[in-house]
């Protein structure tokens, strides 16, 4: 899917880094992005925290750990004829 991330030339650009601990304990860290702006990259952060929430067995509620975190990079991209 096509986003517009800003085409100007030394554009900043933002991206999420998940870390995750998977149900074997593995621990993996994903990048997403990049984005436009510093709120998507945040909210990438904020998706995973909440989707691999740990959850209390018998009331199902978020116990307010995660087996996710994260935090946003920014870089400044040069754009090239490929």
């Amino acid at each position: 899917m096509a986003r517009s991330i800003g085409m100007a030339a030394d554009a900043t650009v933002f991206r999420a880094v998940i870390t995750k601990q998977l149900h074997d304990g593995t621990t993996v860290t994903e990048y997403e992005g990049p984005y436009g702006s510093i709120g998507a990259a945040r909210a990438r952060v904020s998706f995973w925290t909440n989707y691999m929430a740990i959850r209390n067995e018998e009331t199902d509620e978020p116990t307010g750990e995660s087996r996710a975190s994260g935090y946003v990079e920014q870089g400044s991209v040069a754009w090239t004829r490929a």
